[in-house]
């Protein structure tokens, strides 16, 4: 399963989905009707499993996409039964995490009578890690407890099933959890789910995140630049502002210790991240001039800068960088 919610961790849903299948992914997972509904819209006819949270309103539009519905209460069961139409639905264990999913003894009661129902389908059984990417050992307590539901609804007379529990730091580190299917997300898009991993050489980003000059200014020095006037020049200096700022999904945070490359050469912004701009000191760089491609996240010559770099500049995570890149930044595919 290609995990393409978030609009594709923001590569793109539709573009991400389209990939992921032409790569050999038979399932595409989404967290919101909506997201289901704009990938049957581009044509993509695939098993898609909403992962999340069905409201009521939402039904009719989500089984007339043929979208497959994770069910964790009976409310949510009681509800879809009097659709009185097939439904595929995945039933989720919460094994540990204990956000979204029913206990394993409810998960299989759950199970069973989604199985009895003469218009639901039970097509999955699934559940989530917690902390996969940092902590194995209860990793693998969440596997036995999911284990063991798993086998108790099999020996309630329900089979026929696909079971699922593996995201990508599980499918890479606990190939035990891979079960019948895989939910593969950070890690198709070329990032690590964890940034202190240093295996994967083979694994390239997806995304590179550029924008450009668009005025090159001389300060003096003891001059300051850009609001609340963080940044004051020691020497004589030159500052470029960019076309990128926290609209565009550049944490106003990255500014502290954040950086972008221009000419090859990483360089660090010089004062506040505004809504639609920011700006860098380049006196290092020679030559600066309005439309220089700057990269926020790619490579440019020697110089490289990943979405973790981003991240902890910005004081967040890979993921957040991601899906933070806005709307209005032009995506490009090559």
């Amino acid at each position: 399963m290609a995990v393409v919610k978030a609009n594709g961790y923001g590569h793109g849903a539709v573009p991400t989905a389209r990939a992921a299948l032409e790569g050999g992914a038979t399932w595409l997972g989404v967290s919101s009707v909506p997201e289901g509904i704009e990938l049957r819209q581009a044509g993509i006819r695939a098993p898609i499993l909403n992962l999340g949270y069905t409201p009521p309103p939402a039904l009719s539009a989500a089984i007339a996409s043929g979208l497959a519905l994770t069910v964790y209460d009976q409310a949510s069961l009681a509800l879809l039964k009097t659709a009185a139409t097939e439904i595929a639905i995945h039933v989720k264990v919460d094994s540990g995490m204990h956000r979204l999913g029913a206990t394993p003894d409810q998960a299989v009661r759950l199970a069973t009578e989604v199985h009895a129902d003469p218009h639901l389908r039970l097509e999955g059984f699934w559940t989530h890690f917690a902390d996969a990417d940092r902590d194995l050992e209860f990793t693998k307590d969440q596997l036995r407890s999911f284990l063991d539901a798993r086998a108790a609804l099999v020996r309630a007379g329900v089979t026929g099933f696909i079971s699922h529990a593996a995201n990508s730091a599980a499918t890479l580190r606990l190939p035990e959890a891979r079960l019948d299917l895989v939910r593969a997300g950070l890690i198709l898009y070329g990032v690590r789910p964890a940034s202190s991993w240093s295996d994967l050489p083979s694994l390239r980003p997806a995304l590179t995140w550029q924008t450009i000059v668009t005025n090159v200014v001389s300060v003096p020095a003891g001059e300051t630049v850009g609001y609340g006037r963080r940044f004051k020049a020691k020497q004589p200096s030159r500052v470029a502002t960019i076309a990128a700022g926290y609209a565009d999904g550049l944490h106003w945070r990255a500014a502290e210790k954040g950086c972008a490359i221009v000419r090859g050469i990483r360089v660090p912004f010089a004062g506040s991240i505004s809504m639609d701009q920011a700006a860098l000191d380049v006196a290092t760089v020679p030559a600066v001039q309005v439309g220089d491609v700057v990269t926020l996240i790619g490579r440019d010559g020697d110089a490289r800068l990943t979405a973790d770099d981003l991240a902890d500049a910005s004081g967040t995570i890979s993921y957040e960088v991601l899906c933070a890149i806005s709307y209005r930044v032009p995506r490009r595919y090559l």
